[in-house]
């Protein structure tokens, strides 16, 4: 099963999103900003590391730019899709240099989340399985 780690301060979102994800098939753990997601990082060590990580880019506390840029320093390749309602022309790239795997404005179509998670995780489906 496919484990994920959405942070996102946005208690609306977050709950929208766990409950979705969850019906999808997905192992969901979640943090309302950066310093918990990094808590949940440590907390779940490696045999319960996520598979891909979502992470809102700005959060309080600690942002999620600020989090994948000590994920990336720490040497953590754990993919990261950052999810911003503030994404300009220039942000993907600005956001990709600092290491996310990908990134997606809010709001998005939940299809294009899907994807871009299946993609990150290397699975077509939740469950791992690829057919």
């Amino acid at each position: 099963m496919t484990r994920l780690l959405v942070a996102d301060d946005s208690e609306t979102v977050l709950l929208m999103l766990q409950r979705r994800l969850e019906i999808e098939g997905y192992d969901v753990v979640t943090a309302t900003d950066g310093l918990e997601a990094l808590e949940r990082l440590r907390e779940a060590g490696s045999q319960e590391r996520p598979d891909v990580i979502l992470l809102d880019a700005m959060m309080p506390n600690m942002s999620g730019t600020e989090v994948l840029e000590q994920l990336r320093e720490q040497g953590s390749e754990i993919p990261v899709l950052m999810i911003s309602a503030h994404l300009d022309a220039q942000e993907p790239d600005r956001m990709r240099s600092l290491g996310a795997s990908d990134c997606i404005p809010k709001p998005f179509e939940w299809d294009d989340l899907i994807g871009k998670i299946e993609e990150l995780a290397g699975d077509s489906s939740p469950d791992g399985d690829s057919n």
